[in-house]
């Protein structure tokens, strides 16, 4: 990556295929990405920005193409999304020609479900952009990092209703583990992306039913709920509906271990060391660096879920290895 100008520079932001493929790759503008906070973005892209705040504790910078959000976390702001505004181009980019500038370069898109408004949806699953192109035109019209719409069977509509989730769910909530295999065991569907596809259901059924931590007062016992959670979630691992970075994220975001407990499982899941990751200025977006770029994003958004924790950690340890982490932020892929 180029090196940053300094904040009054205007860093102008070119519309050309490389622009878009580098985006698609890295999910990144020139370095900065949906975890740069305000004053990293300014010092990576400049500050001929226009600001808005889109509600209360949000906020919106656009630079022509390209839009970064935040939302306010206490005393600063946490990252939302960087998203290049496609549509804006002149001539129209068009998703055959994107496509096949990725397949060139060796990282194709993968297509998932359709909208089912007009819209066709691609997402390139390791840098977790997702790509929308206007279904008659073909016009790529955004390109969003992280993704709100996955490959595979988190992306695609399931034959099972709700209800019978929500049915499901409350029923395994009330069984053993030794009955909740068994209940597995009879249930699970027999061919394997329809079993993926079921299980990730189940989870996200129970994710909606999860009582916030408030609510034990009112009877709810959250405990049972978790147990119910870490199961799903190791089904959904073991049937390739998540990686164990996915899992663990969605164990941290639900609340379904305590924090010291849920750091130390951040913490064991990143698959590389300090000392060996993989950074920006040291290792190329290539084809054959991909392994090390991907174990790199692993370890920061398993390093960035575990500081949401800090506060509530108590093992002084754990929040040391936290913060070296965190302090190699930037340099990770």
């Amino acid at each position: 990556m180029p090196e940053a100008d300094g904040p009054s520079t205007v860093r102008q932001v070119s519309p050309g295929m490389a622009f878009f493929t580098d985006f698609v790759v890295t999910g990144a503008v020139r370095g900065a990405d949906a975890t740069s906070t305000p004053a990293e973005v300014t010092g990576l892209l400049g500050d001929a920005f226009a600001e808005s705040r889109t509600g209360p504790g949000q906020l919106l910078r656009c630079y022509d193409l390209v839009e970064v959000a935040w939302e306010q976390e206490g005393d600063g702001w946490r990252g939302l999304y960087i998203t290049v505004q496609a549509h804006r181009v002149k001539p129209p980019l068009s998703v055959d020609d994107l496509s096949t500038a990725l397949q060139r370069i060796g990282f194709p898109l993968v297509e998932v479900a359709p909208d089912g408004v007009g819209c066709r949806r691609f997402v390139r699953a390791d840098s977790r952009v997702g790509v929308l192109v206007d279904e008659e035109s073909g016009q790529v019209l955004a390109m969003t990092a992280p993704a709100w719409f996955a490959p595979g069977p988190r992306g695609e509509p399931t034959p099972w209703s709700r209800e019978a989730g929500r049915d499901r769910v409350r029923h395994l909530v009330g069984l053993g583990a030794a009955e909740r295999g068994a209940w597995a065991r009879r249930r699970q569907p027999g061919e394997v992306d329809e079993a993926a596809r079921w299980w990730w259901f189940l989870w996200v059924a129970c994710r909606q039913l999860l009582p916030d931590e408030g609510e034990r007062r009112f009877g709810h016992d959250r405990s049972v709920w978790e147990v119910l959670g870490l199961w799903l979630l190791g089904m959904c691992e073991g049937a390739g509906v998540l990686d164990r970075t996915d899992a663990v994220c969605e164990i941290v975001r639900y609340g379904l271990l305590e924090p010291d407990t849920a750091v130390r499982t951040c913490l064991d899941a990143i698959p590389v060391s300090r000392a060996d990751v993989a950074t920006r200025e040291a290792t190329p977006y290539a084809r054959e660096n991909l392994m090390a770029v991907n174990a790199s994003r692993a370890a920061k958004r398993l390093s960035l879920a575990a500081g949401e924790l800090l506060p509530r950690v108590q093992d002084p340890a754990l929040r040391a290895e936290v913060g070296a982490w965190l302090e190699l932020r930037t340099r990770l892929m």
